[in-house]
C-alpha cells in the first residue's frame, strides 16, 4: 500500500433489508489524515452504509476493500487493529464501570488470559483526559446521561488506536460545548494522528465546519461526492431534504452554514 492510496475502497454496495432495495450501487473511497462527513435526511442509509462498511452487516458481493485486502478476509481481531465503530448508542446489561467500558477497547491487543496490557495504561489515560471522563471512570455506565455514554463509547473506540474510525451520530446527544470538543478532538484525530475519519452526521454545519469531504445520501443513493462548498449547494440540499432553506458564510469559520425555514 503506497502513502497516498486509499486505506478504504469500497465499490457498487448494494443492500437489501427485509425484501426492500435500501442501497444502491453506492462507490467511495477514505484516505489517511481524512476526515469524511455522511449526511442526508433520515433514512437515506447512512447507519446502514457505515455497518457495512466496517463489517458489522455482512455483505459477502460487496467489493470493500481495507488495506487493499478485501474487508471479509480479515479475522475479527485482525479488523479490530484496523478499524473502530462507535454506534449511535449502546445499552450494556452489566454493571460496568466507565473505566472498564474504555479499557475494553484495549480487547484486540490482548493475549489470551491477559487482563490488561502494560502499553495500554497510558492510552487509557489519555483518553479519559481527552474525553473529560476522568472525573467519571467509576462511574456506572448505565448511570450515565446520554451524553456521557457516548463519550465513553467514543474513548473506548480511541483506545483501539485503529487507523480508521467510523462513528455514527457521536455528537446526537452531546450539548453544544461537547458537539464541539467532540468534532476538533476528531479533526485532530487525522490531523495530527494520521487517521482516517468517517462520521455519520444530522448536524450538517458541523460536517461543513471540520470535514474535509461530505458524502450526501438521499433514498439510498450517492448524491454528490466532494468538498463541503462543491454539495452543500442550494437547489441540492432544497431537493434531497425537502425543505428551503438559507445559505451563508459563518463569519467566524468562514464554513458554510443552512438554516432551514418555512415562511406560511
Amino acid at each position: 500500500m503506497k502513502a497516498n492510496d486509499p486505506i478504504l475502497v469500497a465499490e457498487k454496495i448494494s443492500h437489501r433489508f427485509n425484501g426492500r432495495q435500501v442501497l444502491f450501487d453506492i462507490s467511495l473511497n477514505v484516505r489517511q489524515g481524512e476526515l469524511v462527513g455522511i449526511i442526508g435526511p433520515n433514512g437515506a442509509g447512512k447507519s446502514t452504509l457505515l455497518k457495512l462498511l466496517t463489517g458489522l452487516l455482512p455483505a459477502p458481493n460487496a467489493r470493500i476493500f481495507l488495506q487493499q485486502k478485501k474487508l471479509a478476509e480479515y479475522a475479527p481481531k485482525d479488523l479490530a487493529r484496523l478499524c473502530a465503530y462507535v454506534p449511535q448508542s449502546l445499552e450494556i446489561p452489566f454493571a460496568y464501570r466507565v473505566e472498564t467500558i474504555v479499557r475494553m477497547g484495549r480487547f484486540p491487543y490482548l493475549r489470551p488470559l491477559q487482563k490488561s496490557d502494560p502499553e495500554g495504561e497510558a492510552i487509557i489515560e489519555r483518553a479519559l483526559t481527552q474525553l473529560d471522563l476522568s472525573g467519571l471512570r467509576h462511574q456506572l455506565f448505565d448511570r450515565l446521561s446520554g451524553g456521557e455514554k457516548q463519550r465513553t463509547l467514543i474513548a473506548s473506540a480511541l483506545v483501539q488506536q485503529a487507523p480508521l474510525l467510523f462513528l455514527d451520530e457521536p455528537t446526537s446527544a452531546l450539548d453544544l460545548k461537547h458537539q464541539q470538543g467532540i468534532f476538533n478532538h476528531l479533526r485532530n484525530q487525522a490531523d495530527r494522528e494520521g487517521k482516517a475519519v468517517v462520521v455519520v452526521t444530522h448536524d450538517i454545519n458541523l460536517a461543513a465546519q471540520f470535514c474535509d469531504r461530505l458524502i450526501l445520501l438521499a433514498n439510498g443513493r450517492l448524491m454528490k461526492d466532494g468538498a463541503p462548498n462543491d454539495v452543500l449547494q442550494f437547489d441540492l440540499i432544497q431537493k434531497v431534504y425537502g425543505v428551503k432553506v438559507y445559505i451563508d458564510i459563518n463569519p467566524f469559520t468562514k464554513s458554510i452554514y443552512i438554516l432551514p425555514y418555512d415562511l406560511k
